[in-house]
């Protein structure tokens, strides 16, 4: 488990790296242009899977694939102010998301019309591999806007509060079966809190949930794994709540 956040800042921060080329040539940084053009991308596909699995293995994809969430982490670590957690605004998620598929559906209408659009066919290579200047522009602007929010604001602030994939991965993630699990061996030092790449009160999940860090906020990351010094955090698949607490609270009990 020390060594899960290591492998995971790699995956992400390769994916981080090659994102550009795939921009141009997978379209796999645009979820929006692929219903604008009606094509069904790699990119479609492999976020569609990441929030159909979401109820069983959480957010994910947001944690390990995402060039957006890599450039919060890496602001984030950097901004001199110290903000509490904080819920994400419910109503600006919905209203983005809504606005995100809505504008993309308006277009692939009048692009329909025009005879532009190619029925949803899977064209996983649907751009030529020459890299415009369209594509350059917006991966740095997406790269520049990330790193300012992430710096003047709390910890993937953009990712809980304006991203419509991250909405929908967290709305699954309600129910994730993967979860970190914090033993009895927790001396409540708070360093996993303090270190957490979203600034989720685990704490208080120690506490009051008997372990269990069910926050749907959660990138399953393992940074809180790799900076506990007793090694009492794990990532566990937990098929049960309820079974888990009670055996949490007959353990306790007897001690």
């Amino acid at each position: 488990m020390k060594k899960l956040y290591k492998v995971n800042f790699l995956s992400r921060f390769i994916f981080l790296l090659i994102t550009p080329v795939f921009f141009q040539f997978f379209v796999l940084g645009f979820i929006w242009h692929s219903i604008y053009w009606g094509v069904i991308t790699v990119t479609l596909i492999l976020w569609t899977f990441f929030i159909l699995v979401s109820p069983l293995f959480g957010r994910i994809g947001c944690g390990w694939f995402c060039f957006m969430g890599t450039t919060s982490d890496m602001s984030g670590q950097c901004t001199f102010f110290k903000m509490k957690w904080k819920k994400p605004r419910l109503w600006l998620r919905l209203l983005l998301l809504i606005l995100f598929f809505a504008s993309a559906f308006v277009f692939y209408i009048l692009n329909k019309e025009r005879g532009l659009t190619h029925g949803f066919a899977i064209i996983p290579c649907f751009l030529p591999l020459n890299f415009d200047m369209h594509y350059k522009v917006v991966w740095m602007i997406d790269i520049f806007s990330a790193a300012i929010i992430s710096f003047f604001l709390s910890r993937r602030w953009m990712c809980k509060n304006m991203c419509g994939v991250g909405t929908l991965c967290s709305a699954g993630a309600n129910y994730s079966r993967l979860l970190p699990v914090v033993d009895e061996s927790c001396s409540l030092c708070g360093k996993c809190e303090k270190e957490c790449l979203v600034a989720i009160p685990i704490t208080d999940y120690i506490k009051n949930n008997d372990g269990l860090i069910t926050n749907s906020e959660c990138i399953l990351c393992g940074k809180c794994t790799e900076v506990c010094h007793s090694q009492s955090i794990s990532l566990k698949f937990v098929w049960n709540r309820s079974a888990h607490r009670a055996k949490r609270k007959n353990v306790q009990q007897k001690n």
